[in-house]
């Protein structure tokens, strides 16, 4: 029930000034929370997959609509 009133659609972005490979963005059915959105999680788990560990200014962000 709690979850329900804070999670709404948004779009959520993965940043990166030392290496803009890392940057990218998408849509979410669900963000809030000042959790990583599941969409923004799966596609950092394929960007550790092609480019290794993150680099340390890697930010991540999420706006709702």
């Amino acid at each position: 029930m709690g979850l329900i009133k804070w999670a709404t659609s948004g779009t959520w972005w993965l940043r990166c000034v030392s290496d803009p490979r890392w940057d990218c963005s998408g849509d979410s059915e669900f963000v809030g929370g000042f959790t990583k959105p599941e969409e923004c999680e799966a596609k950092l788990k394929k960007l550790k997959e092609k480019l290794g560990d993150p680099p340390e200014d890697l930010e991540w962000g999420y706006m709702k609509d």
